[in-house]
């Protein structure tokens, strides 16, 4: 038996690509959405407003930005607001009402009647604060009401509350009095928090109230600066992202990166702003009219985004039932999103086309089958690698197998080189000639190696989106989420970052290693060896910042290999054996394949083509 082979050409060339591939997959596809924004299906988008939406959808554009102002006029009452009904509402004492159970906690306040604070229980941020989606100074949830030349929100006024015996229920209302028929004037907002989990049911109702609002339909607005949770704060805000979905459609979104704004001008289901570990979605029980929503990265110490959505609800002032709405306020978990039926899980960065199909039907099942067995995540993540790698094993033994094949015919390949050094195209077709006639395929090392591609690729969406490492410690690494730091530099370098991750340089010390190997044992020279030792290095700025689960993972990926080659090389590949099987074959008539002899037909009638045609240059 021969320990002496190693990956051929083809197999370096397959590792090669699939590096370069996950590079510029990551620099290029940071999302996982599979829709372009040109090409969404079934919505308009555009800069201008509908004769309808040039007097609703402005009227809170002059308000406040800063959720965590207040927008009262700072001149006097005049006569006329003193005397609206509205008036006596704009004072009042304000009190907060709290719902809560085992999952969330939600604080309410009498002054715009509207959600104020949603704290996520079970969670801590990176410093160990509780983890809150948002507060009272951040958040601004109200709408807008038309009364006569005046716009009043319901931000200004005081709501007071209804007693129920029901402790997962709260009921905010205004009485204006009645009205010319004896009926009473109400505006009542309900709220119902589920027993268990992250969602809360509310609406808004207009109670006999055509006589002292004109509102044919409601423009909401709601509005957050989004606080910072996790270690790295840039990462954060990169991956700070508004999510809608449009109902019968897959969600599309609009990044927060950088200023962004769009219009939209369809029927929305539901509108999501989506930090990296969790968010605060609201929806409509039938449909909100359009939107206009507006987000971008915060600059502002603790905080990641700053977002804003102007909503039309086909709410009127003698509407006959409540407008209903809903609220996810949780964590980016795929069974918990995917459990409301929304289609809120493909806000998860999974990774677009096959890439998210292998994490949603192949890695997260066996995850979670895993981590039903309450292992540490770092012992998960071996298992998973070790089964990961049994199962693509038939992969790997044939791109050895042909890898073995290859380097026996070597002196024969070096001789044609050699004999044909001035024709290279005769020699590529003494090449494949030899090849056909040796019974070798000389893709057999490189077509196995780009097949794991879907999995290499889906893995390095899976761990940087999986909520269930979220801090979660192991060896050295106190938060397997994020990137694990040995050292802590004074500066910041380029592309590479202020901290030194050990896993990531363990990643690459064993890609170097197995290169190296298999550059002494199959001769490669030139350029290929260079590709071998650059595209590791490569990966050190790519993954210094990203989930430290990944590159453990790519680290294990790599000692597992390491293992597979030496079994396979020791004790399944006999080189003398290959190369009698090779003559053997040579021996026999070369079987070609249809493709073979079509392309083969083609080349003859090119060749006859060229040898028939008329020389130009005899004409007169």
């Amino acid at each position: 038996m021969s320990n002496n082979s190693t990956l051929d050409r083809n197999t370096l060339t397959g590792l090669f690509l699939m590096g370069l591939i996950l590079v510029l997959y990551s620099l290029w596809f940071p999302s996982n959405n599979p829709d372009t924004k040109e090409n969404t299906k079934g919505q308009t988008r555009d800069t201008t407003s509908s004769e309808k939406d040039s007097t609703g959808i402005t009227l809170l554009q002059d308000r406040n930005p800063n959720p965590g102002e207040t927008n009262t006029p700072e001149t006097p009452i005049d006569s006329a607001t003193l005397s609206s009904p509205f008036a006596r509402h704009l004072q009042g004492v304000d009190e907060t009402f709290t719902l809560r159970n085992p999952n969330l906690e939600l604080t309410f306040s009498s002054k715009g009647g509207a959600l104020q604070q949603a704290r996520i229980l079970g969670y801590k941020t990176y410093g160990g604060d509780s983890l809150e989606l948002f507060s009272a100074n951040s958040q601004r949830m109200s709408y807008a009401m038309i009364t006569g030349e005046k716009v009043w929100n319901s931000s200004q006024l005081y709501f007071q509350s209804v007693q129920s015996k029901d402790s997962s229920s709260l009921t905010l209302q205004i009485d204006f009095g009645q009205n010319s028929s004896g009926e009473n004037r109400q505006i009542i907002h309900r709220y119902r928090l589920d027993s268990s989990g992250y969602r809360m049911k509310f609406s808004v109702q207009f109670v006999n109230m055509e006589d002292l609002i004109r509102n044919d339909y409601t423009t909401m607005e709601w509005a957050c600066n989004a606080p910072a949770q996790e270690r790295d704060i840039n990462e954060e805000r990169r991956l700070m992202e508004i999510y809608y979905r449009f109902p019968g459609e897959d969600p599309d979104y609009m990044s927060m990166s950088s200023p962004n704004q769009e219009d939209l001008n369809n029927n929305l289901e539901w509108i999501s702003y989506r930090q990296k570990f969790f968010c605060a979605v609201l929806g409509a029980e039938d449909h909100f009219d359009r939107a206009k929503i507006k987000g971008e990265a915060s600059t502002q110490p603790g905080q990641t985004g700053n977002y804003r959505a102007e909503l039309t609800l086909d709410h009127r002032a003698n509407a006959t039932k409540p407008f209903g709405m809903w609220m996810y306020l949780g964590p980016n978990h795929f069974q918990t999103l995917k459990a409301q039926e929304s289609g809120l899980e493909k806000q998860i960065p999974l990774g677009w086309g096959i890439f998210g199909w292998v994490n949603r039907f192949i890695v997260i099942p066996v995850f979670n089958w895993l981590d039903s067995f309450q292992w540490n995540y770092g012992f998960i993540i071996l298992i998973l690698t070790l089964i990961i790698k049994i199962i693509l094993f038939p992969l790997t033994y044939k791109s050895l197998i042909s890898g073995a094949k290859m380097k026996v015919l070597k002196p024969e390949i070096d001789q044609l080189k050699e004999k044909f050094e001035k024709d290279p195209t005769r020699m590529q077709s003494e090449q494949m000639k030899l090849f056909q006639k040796a019974g070798v395929n000389p893709l057999g090392g490189c077509l196995p190696m780009l097949m794991q591609l879907p999995i290499l690729i889906a893995l390095f969406n899976f761990f940087p989106a999986s909520i269930e490492l979220r801090q979660q410690a192991f060896l050295w690494a106190d938060d397997l989420s994020s990137y694990d730091s040995i050292a802590d530099l004074p500066f910041s370098i380029p592309f590479y970052g202020a901290h030194v991750s050990l896993f990531t340089l363990l990643m690459t010390a064993s890609t170097l290693l197995y290169t190296r190997m298999s550059n002494q044992m199959s001769g490669v020279t030139g350029q290929m060896k260079v590709m071998g030792y650059v595209m590791p290095l490569m990966f050190i700025p790519v993954l210094n910042s990203y989930s430290a689960a990944l590159s453990y993972y790519y680290f294990l990926a790599n000692m597992v290999s390491f293992g597979q080659q030496w079994i396979v090389r020791r004790f399944f590949i006999n080189e003398d054996s290959l190369l009698r099987q090779i003559e053997e074959n040579k021996k026999k008539p070369v079987k070609k394949s249809s493709f073979q002899q079509k392309m083969e037909n083609l080349a003859r009638k090119a060749r006859e083509s060229r040898s028939t045609a008329p020389n130009r240059k005899s004409k007169s």
